[in-house]
């Protein structure tokens, strides 16, 4: 099945990417509940990393 978007190591997506995955997530893998948690977490350590003025609007 090929991927709705190009293949990214976790640890090297930007806070976007991060939230674009999350927006996807109930419309492609409504019941992985570890692939949503890991991408909280790696949402909230992007952010730590990132300056204020530097985080990403919420889409939705």
């Amino acid at each position: 099945m090929p991927q709705p978007w190009p293949m990214k190591a976790l640890g090297a997506m930007t806070a976007a990417e991060v939230l674009a995955a999350l927006d996807q997530l109930p419309y492609l893998c409504p019941e992985d509940a570890a692939l949503e948690m890991a991408l909280r977490g790696q949402l909230a350590r992007v952010l730590d990393r990132q300056p204020p003025s530097a985080a990403p609007e919420p889409t939705g």
